[in-house]
């Protein structure tokens, strides 16, 4: 039995943006603490019997072997660009290597919410439910474009937190949810536009809390981050974790690609213009110029953002680099 068919807790069912839970308000965030540790309890007992792989070795198996799947789809989509119609034979291993692909993602989906419901029990006394106002926009901005759980377009793919990046410093007006068919082609159109504006609910996060980007003001972020020293700083760190991943083959693991599943990858901008919030950018490993690959891509233009990439490495953000 694969872990996706092992998840039974509530914590499964909830909205999630990466390893913040939408939709919570005080009195259930104590349910949700009580239903991660039986979960817990329950997953890690069946690792130290020796039931279970051990949740973080067999998250990196399952993105090997997703690699390979999607390596292999994609050079029969290359094929099929170059001859025109595929062959009856390409067409059948086309057909299975999706299904592949689609087994190996609900296993590493499944993998990433048992590690975001770990790291909960974990850092119970940083966990707090807030509610998002323009006053505390970075903690929602922190989270844009990670993976999202259970919150799915009606054509049934998963949307993603995002926010109009034409604006320096976000309000709550300026996020929504998008579909990620935007970042899929069909006969040469976007497979789906569709987006919807955040309700009163989804500004209700239950979200680790103990950072000290989420205590100051969003514009008095972004100015200690664009600051010279600061951001130079922030560059070699960035570039560190960009070095780490190319090495390792592996990306950050909070931020998937919605179509191939896999890990993004941390970027640098061939012709940055020097200005640090927008030098860099989530890219899926899939990607290929001339539009012939994945073009799902998270940019990171707010220091909130960078913070994200940052603790994911450091386990620290901006401001303590």
């Amino acid at each position: 039995m694969g872990w996706a068919a092992r998840l039974t807790s509530i914590i499964t069912t909830v909205t999630r943006v990466g390893r913040a839970i939408v939709g919570v308000i005080a009195p259930i965030a104590k349910v949700i603490v009580k239903s991660a540790k039986d979960f817990v309890d329950g997953v890690f007992t069946g690792f130290s019997e020796g039931i279970r792989d051990e949740p973080k070795s067999a998250q990196e198996k399952f993105e090997r072997e997703l690699q390979e799947v999607n390596a292999k789809i994609m050079t029969l989509r290359k094929l099929s660009l170059g001859r025109g119609e595929p062959t009856k034979e390409q067409r059948q291993e086309w057909a299975t290597l999706k299904e592949q692909r689609n087994a190996l993602n609900k296993e590493i989906s499944a993998l990433d919410q048992v590690l975001a419901t770990k790291e909960i029990v974990e850092e119970e006394k940083n966990y707090q439910p807030i509610i998002i106002t323009d006053a505390n926009a970075q903690v929602l901005q922190y989270h844009v474009g990670q993976s999202t759980h259970n919150k799915l377009c009606q054509c049934g793919r998963s949307m993603v937190l995002q926010w109009d990046r034409r604006t320096s410093t976000a309000g709550l007006h300026d996020f929504f949810w998008g579909c990620s068919g935007y970042y899929v082609e069909l006969n040469g159109r976007r497979a789906c536009q569709k987006t919807q504006q955040l309700t009163f609910a989804d500004l209700n996060l239950f979200a680790n809390l103990n950072r000290p980007e989420f205590e100051i003001a969003s514009l008095t972020l972004t100015r200690e981050t664009i600051n010279p020293v600061k951001a130079n700083r922030i560059r070699q760190a960035l570039d560190g974790i960009r070095d780490s991943q190319k090495s390792k083959r592996l990306g950050i693991t909070t931020y998937r690609c919605p179509i191939h599943g896999e890990s993004l990858r941390l970027q640098r901008k061939n012709q940055a213009a020097g200005q640090l919030l927008d030098e860099y950018f989530l890219g899926c490993p899939r990607w290929l110029p001339d539009n012939k690959g994945c073009n799902f891509l998270v940019k990171l233009k707010s220091a909130a953002q960078i913070s994200s990439v940052l603790d994911t490495e450091y386990k620290k953000g901006v401001l303590s680099v």
